[in-house]
């Protein structure tokens, strides 16, 4: 009798035992259920986070093709009817100036800014014969120039903010003093306004830059008798900032 009731408490006990393992698997699924949530949160937070390159990568775009610096640096100016016997000095040529741009583009680009430039030269004009012998002296002219290039970058960095660049383009020079010393000069043989022809080799290094520029004039600056050969030639190196 004792045999025949253990068959049935063993069946039961063995029914038992597999239930209780069947309610262990069901709670150890929910139990799992959050982790496989958060899972596919963080796989969907994962793809929020996919838009962020693609912000930085527009970030990059913004900070590639846009530019605004600031200048200043030293020139030197010859006229071509200028004196050659300066005995060396070239501090009697040397100028100033410092200015700002604005740069928009990507490889290709353009750029146009705003400059105070001053400008010395020595020059020479031969007595008459009749009066006073030969002159020779500077002539001081300070200008706000508004420059306007095209440029294209020979290579860069993968954000564009580091370069080799060159440029051509046009300014316009606006005279707003002058000294012409013992030439005597008026306001009216010194041009009030002219347009110079403008070639850039430049080199960015992050923020930091450097543009060697030399500018063309295409007319005469001095329109005073015994003054022709006065368009500008100017050489100017600058340092500066962008951000």
């Amino acid at each position: 009798m004792k045999n025949l009731l253990a068959v049935p408490l063993a069946a039961v006990l063995l029914l038992s035992l597999q239930a209780a393992k069947a309610q262990s698997i069901t709670v150890s699924s929910a139990e799992n259920t959050p982790e496989v949530a958060a899972i596919t949160t963080t796989a969907d937070a994962g793809g929020t986070n996919s838009v962020a390159p693609n912000d930085t990568k527009r970030a990059k775009a913004d900070y590639k093709n846009f530019a605004f610096g600031i200048y200043a640096g030293l020139n030197s100016t010859k006229l071509p009817g200028e004196s050659n016997n300066s005995n060396g000095n070239i501090s009697g040529r040397l100028g100033y100036q410092a200015g700002f741009f604005v740069r928009g583009g990507g490889r290709l680009f353009g750029q146009i800014g705003a400059e105070y430039f001053a400008s010395s030269s020595n020059y020479f004009t031969a007595g008459s014969g009749q009066s006073a012998a030969s002159i020779q002296d500077q002539i001081n002219i300070q200008y706000v120039q508004v420059p306007v290039y095209i440029g294209y970058k020979l290579t860069e960095s993968d954000r564009g903010i580091s370069a080799v660049r060159v440029q051509l383009g046009v300014e316009y020079a606006n005279r707003i003093n002058s000294n012409s010393n013992s030439f005597n000069l008026s306001n009216g043989e010194i041009k009030s306004g002219s347009f110079n022809g403008l070639g850039q080799l430049g080199l960015d290094a992050g923020p930091v830059f450097l543009d060697l520029t030399y500018h063309y004039g295409f007319s005469d600056a001095v329109s005073g008798t015994g003054f022709n050969g006065s368009a500008r030639r100017i050489l100017s190196a600058s340092v500066g900032f962008k951000f």
